[in-house]
């Protein structure tokens, strides 16, 4: 076996084994990826009656207001979104439509 390729063969074992560099030194350990820290607040988004969602929130901590995001869907399949009003307490309320022309697809909250 050539020179250059038992040294490749060995740099690559030494990888394998024991955890070391290319240039033999130990290989650091990764880093564990930082967390994030989410707030302790409760939402309870809900589907009024098919074409209204809305969400209020309780426990905000250091959340200072909370809407609620409506998608909705057209009758030719479309979707789009809505927002409501930013609150602090209540609830935040969003309607599709009010002819029935786009009904509520899915309701969550935004903060």
């Amino acid at each position: 076996m050539p020179l250059r390729k038992s040294v490749s063969a060995l740099g690559a074992a030494a990888l394998a084994l024991g955890g070391l560099t290319a240039l033999g030194a130990p290989a650091a350990a990764a880093a564990p990826a930082p967390t994030t820290v989410r707030p302790l607040i409760s939402c309870t988004p809900e589907n009024v009656d098919g074409y209204t969602g809305r969400t209020a929130c309780t426990n905000l901590g250091t959340v200072s207001s909370y809407r609620v995001r409506v998608t909705c869907r057209r009758t030719n399949g479309t979707l789009f979104t809505i927002y409501g009003v930013w609150r602090v307490a209540g609830w935040s309320v969003a309607t599709c439509s009010t002819t029935g022309a786009a009904t509520v697809w899915s309701v969550g909250t935004d903060y």
